[in-house]
């Protein structure tokens, strides 16, 4: 067993000569590195996930987990290509132009790419779940997966959209899920300048009170401070009626669409018992008296 050990122990260092053992040495080279790889990998693997259940900064965990796999790989290239293990570990230490060639290409767009993942990960100003809308694209969808150099949006059709990170680092992006997962909607209602305010107000502020998902939490709170949980408002005017708008609380991102439509169609309805006319632009012709 011993002499095995020293064996393997000459042919990584290279003091065994031969084209065989260089051969055999590459190959246990490139065995270890797979393994610490693996092993790096699997130990931050489970510390990123206890503090993502933990709701605590994980970003770091995995940028630090792909340091020292690099920093794995390179040193088993360098000892194959050095001969000697040792020399590889402190060629890869004590190397800086690596660094001066890294920062020299920063600005090229795959390297670029790779330190906006970095910073993505290290600033989380989205997580994997996340509800998020580039602003630039246009695009609303939940964040499947951040790699170091894009980013997987899934999108509500059921698309995946793989954005480059330095496109997703540079863009405005609208995160429905920071600190909290409740949003505001706003509702607006263009009524006939004939139709009664108050009773439109009434039929708006019923149909959201009874909402299986309005926030009720929300309204208590607005209560306890004196404030009406649903306030109706006079927006605007416009040449064919009166636009009422209203701000409704949601619990969630995800019901905004849902919420929306059962409130339309609620108001809808009730609209007609109560003799309140949706306005739309249309044309009246008045025909002239000819006795006159």
């Amino acid at each position: 067993m011993e002499k095995l050990l020293k064996d393997i122990g000459d042919i990584i260092s290279g003091k065994s000569p031969g084209a065989l053992n260089s051969t055999i040495r590459a190959a246990v080279i490139i065995l270890i590195a797979l393994i610490v790889a693996k092993i790096f990998s699997s130990l931050f693997n489970r510390l990123e996930k206890r503090r993502r259940n933990a709701n605590l900064k994980f970003g770091y965990v995995r940028v630090i987990k792909y340091i020292l796999i690099a920093i794995t790989y390179a040193t088993a290239i360098a000892a194959i290509i050095s001969g000697s293990a040792k020399q590889a570990v402190s060629a890869v230490l004590a190397s800086s132009g690596i660094v001066a060639i890294v920062i020299s290409i920063a600005c090229q767009e795959p390297i670029g790419n790779l330190a906006s993942g970095v910073i993505i990960i290290l600033a989380s100003p989205f997580k994997v779940g996340d509800v998020v809308r580039h602003m630039g694209l246009n695009v609303l969808g939940t964040v499947e997966e951040i790699t170091l150099r894009h980013t997987v949006v899934r999108t509500f059709e059921n698309k995946h959209l793989f954005i480059p990170n330095s496109d997703m680092n540079r863009a405005a992006i609208e995160n429905a899920n920071h600190s909290e997962s409740r949003v505001r909607m706003q509702l607006e209602f263009m009524i006939t300048y004939e139709s009664d305010i108050e009773v439109a107000t009434k039929v708006i502020t019923n149909a959201i009170l009874r909402h299986p998902l309005f926030d009720d939490a929300q309204a208590e709170l607005d209560r306890a401070i004196g404030k009406n949980p649903v306030e109706v408002c006079l927006n605007r005017f416009e040449p064919s009626g009166m636009v009422l708008s209203v701000w409704v609380w949601v619990e969630h991102n995800s019901l905004v669409v849902r919420m929306r439509s059962d409130i339309l169609s609620e108001v809808h309805k009730h609209f007609k018992y109560a003799k309140i006319r949706f306005a739309y632009p249309h044309i009246e012709f008045v025909e002239k008296d000819s006795k006159k």
